[in-house]
């Protein structure tokens, strides 16, 4: 279980989100604006990635620890995101 929640995190997930962003303008290559989503997409998949890595080292593997900074980092984003525009 440890293990588990180790790999999913809040950073991971939102990893996950600029997965699917690219996915879906794979899938649709013919749309207006398509570039867009690569555009999103790609820094908030590696930059999700490399966040979680820096901090994976920092906190030496300390998952409750990685939970709770990953936590407040994506929630100052979000709320950044959605609240102050």
């Amino acid at each position: 279980m440890k293990k588990l929640f180790e790999f999913v995190t809040p950073l991971t997930l939102m990893a996950g989100a600029g997965l699917l962003i690219i996915g879906q303008g794979l899938l649709h290559l013919g749309e207006e604006n398509n570039v867009l989503q690569f555009f999103f997409g790609v820094p908030l998949l590696f930059g999700a990635v490399v966040v979680h890595i820096i901090i994976w080292g920092m906190l030496k593997r300390n998952v409750l620890y990685i939970w709770l900074v990953e936590f407040v980092l994506v929630g100052s984003f979000l709320y950044a995101f959605f609240f102050r525009w």
